[in-house]
């Protein structure tokens, strides 16, 4: 209800495997699928602010969805106010945080704006991974939040008259300890990733292209606690210059390579496409593994400025989901 264009809608009857929503232009598919997203993550795909889901002129909108999971019959019920403030209902009970979504009903989107994720800076690639992980380890947005919260303390104290010596100690201890867990976990989920997007990428492009996610990580993998620390402390004054933390996960990023070369750099708008295609799909098989319901997978404009044969080999993958 009063979700971006729809004023009230129901869809029902859905398919256990493949729906196409086909339609004009404008019509709100991608709404639709939106909306379906929202229900599992609590936030727009599109990176939209909640105040712009709400339908024109409305003060409210809200979003039901019911849905099998671990053969049992769940809803998960959402609404969206136009002060900011939001209320979200898992199975009748509130939830306090939007991160107990994670986990619930887990989709995996793919939408055109996924291409800047291939194209543009590191912070899109870094949200791909954090997302995908936390679906399938719900610990695992818990821990971002306690880093992010350390990140910023210690911004504010390099600011406050250069940032006092034993002070920042202590907050360099605490990054370290919360970054320990993080880059551990990017490190593990994306070897996985690497290799079942690249057989995905492979059976996409006909065998003739080969796509590896090379991992950039901010301290050795083999001592993290330890590297970060010695990075943290030999690089304190050019931080304080600079007012804020300039190593750890939230300054990482992984490599796109197709055929060895950076797809950011070298790769056509349409082996970008299958590309991140590729690694939704592989982000599917991940948590299906992982999970013991098999996620939703939601392509939204999926066959743009791919080939006739790249498009039938895509359907061929997802007719299961």
């Amino acid at each position: 209800r009063n979700f971006r264009n729809y004023r009230d809608a129901s869809v029902s009857d859905l398919s256990p495997r493949v729906n196409m929503l086909i339609g004009a232009n404008a019509q709100g598919k991608t709404n639709l699928l939106e909306a379906m997203c929202y229900l599992s993550i609590g936030r727009s795909f599109r990176g939209a602010p909640d105040s712009r889901l709400i339908r024109d002129e409305e003060k409210s909108a809200r979003l039901k969805g019911q849905f099998i999971s671990g053969g049992f019959s769940q809803n998960v019920e959402i609404a969206l106010f136009a002060d900011g403030k939001k209320s979200i209902l898992s199975n009748g009970l509130p939830l306090r945080r939007t991160g107990e979504l994670l986990g619930l009903l887990n989709t995996v989107v793919f939408s055109p704006e996924d291409l800047k994720t291939v194209k543009e800076g590191p912070s899109l690639r870094r949200r791909l991974l954090d997302m995908e992980i936390s679906k399938i380890r719900p610990v695992y947005y818990n821990e971002l939040v306690s880093y992010n919260a350390v990140v910023k303390q210690r911004n504010k104290a390099l600011r406050m008259n250069g940032g006092d010596r034993a002070l920042i100690d202590v907050y360099n201890q605490q990054l370290a300890a919360y970054a320990e867990p993080i880059i551990k976990r990017r490190s593990g989920f994306l070897e996985a990733l690497s290799k079942e997007a690249e057989k995905i990428h492979r059976f996409l492009s006909g065998e003739r292209e080969e796509l590896f996610l090379v991992y950039r990580p901010s301290a050795a993998l083999e001592h993290v606690k330890e590297s970060l620390l010695e990075k943290l402390s030999q690089n304190l004054e050019r931080e304080r210059e600079m007012g804020s933390t300039m190593y750890g996960p939230h300054h990482e990023d992984f490599s796109i390579l197709i055929n060895g070369r950076d797809a950011r750099l070298y790769g056509s708008q349409g082996q970008q496409r299958t590309a991140i295609l590729a690694i939704k799909l592989a982000t599917v098989k991940l948590a299906s593994s992982a999970l013991k319901d098999r996620p939703v997978a939601l392509l939204d404009d999926v066959f743009s400025e791919l080939d006739r044969d790249r498009r039938e080999r895509l359907l061929s993958l997802v007719d299961d989901y």
